[in-house]
């Protein structure tokens, strides 16, 4: 990731650990995640309010081809679609659901819809959520630095990682 902290990333087996001093640089790193990403990919954003998942977002749409600017918050509109890119991009935000809600949102059939997706507070679709897809972790660390850690959870998301790690390692 140009510009963080690429001195400590830590691989370990399927988990990449790292530290971005920036909104930037957390927004370059889900850039990196759009380069590499593939069809039917799903990247599960986790992190408190204004922990940089919509940023992350909006780099993953841009590593899509697809203009970041369009990337918002889909807080009060669940879903956004964004289909100008190399791919779909799917950006959930499951903030203001109830696993009994999910079934109305119609978001299974972005899972199966040929694109990218991006979930928002992952926590509220419980046993709904894929089994196989990337755990990106932000934490707080300072007012501008946040901890990054991004987790595979089956082969299909290892592939995105490694693809990832790649990105890192050549910035």
């Amino acid at each position: 990731m140009s510009g963080a902290d690429t001195s400590g990333p830590r691989p370990k087996g399927d988990v990449l650990d790292l530290v971005s001093h920036s909104s930037l640089h957390t927004e370059r790193l889900g850039e990196r995640l759009g380069q590499a990403a593939r069809p039917g990919d799903v990247i599960a954003l986790w992190g408190e309010l204004g922990a940089g998942k919509t940023v992350l977002a909006r780099g993953v749409a841009s590593g899509l081809g697809i203009d970041p600017e369009e990337v918002t918050s889909p807080t009060f509109i669940i879903l956004h679609e964004h289909v100008l890119g190399r791919m779909p991009l799917f950006h959930l935000d499951l903030y203001r659901l109830s696993t009994t809600d999910l079934a109305t949102t119609g978001w299974q059939e972005t899972l199966e819809s040929g694109g990218v997706t991006v979930i928002e507070w992952p926590d509220r679709a419980g046993d709904e959520l894929p089994a196989d897809r990337l755990d990106v972790r932000l934490e707080h660390i300072a007012e501008t630095k946040r901890r990054v850690v991004l987790e595979a959870t089956g082969p299909r998301s290892r592939a995105l990682l490694e693809g990832v790690q790649a990105h890192v390692a050549g910035a």
